[in-house]
């Protein structure tokens, strides 16, 4: 897999793709179904399947200081839709500038100049451009005029233990975690959830009382239950 940050990573003799967008956070059972319908598209068409994600989290540059928890670090992301057989895990800085984008700027400038899609895979609600103007529709309007198709991948399914549906999203495990309710994370994300963080030199007790501990110094923006 390809791993390219910014428009000017693309490469100008870049061909045709499939892409799929989003922040990908925690990369759960939703995603993984997201993931899976573009990779199969771009297989289909014969041609690379792109994942366009964001960095900084854009809940961080549009409301400074209420950023989520973050379920996974973006090297991590990475390593977990490479799995899928994703081609290119493009990584758009989210600065001031780019969320100022237009629906309009964004299609034309991204998808259409720089990526040249066939097809773009996204969620049900996913919206984009400023102030989150744009959404399935106004990509299917655009698709129409620059000849590209639209597949909307819904994220709801039924929970194991009930009979119930329950939107898998990055917000609702997050809610998981806050509560401890770390099972039902587990299932929505399709896997444990996991902290990661730097090992630390503590005071020593544990290996003083023969039982050596290391202690994990986490991200300050990790979802910790």
């Amino acid at each position: 897999m390809q791993r390219w940050r910014g428009q000017d990573e693309i490469p100008t003799d870049w061909g045709r793709c499939v892409l799929t967008i989003g922040v990908f956070d925690g990369v759960h059972r939703g995603h993984a179904e997201l993931i899976t319908h573009a990779v199969k598209a771009g297989q289909a068409r014969g041609v690379p399947t792109v994942l366009m994600t964001f960095d900084p989290h854009p809940m961080e540059v549009v409301y400074p200081g209420n950023h989520p928890a973050q379920l996974t670090t973006l090297a991590r992301r990475a390593e977990l839709v490479e799995q899928f057989g994703i081609d290119v895990f493009l990584v758009i800085p989210f600065t001031p500038e780019f969320m100022k984008l237009t629906p309009d700027r964004y299609i034309h400038q991204l998808l259409v100049e720089h990526l040249h899609v066939v097809e773009v895979v996204v969620g049900e609600n996913f919206t984009f451009g400023r102030k989150a103007a744009g959404n399935v529709e106004t990509l299917r309007r655009a698709g129409e005029q620059f000849g590209f198709g639209v597949e909307s991948v819904s994220l709801v399914a039924e929970r194991a233990d009930a009979a119930q549906s329950v939107t898998f999203s990055s917000t609702y495990i997050r809610s998981c975690v806050d509560a401890g309710d770390v099972l039902a994370a587990a299932e929505a994300l399709g896997r444990p959830h996991r902290v990661e963080g730097l090992v630390v030199r503590g005071d020593g007790r544990g290996r003083g009382l023969g039982f050596p501990t290391a202690n994990v110094a986490p991200s300050a923006f990790a979802a910790i239950p």
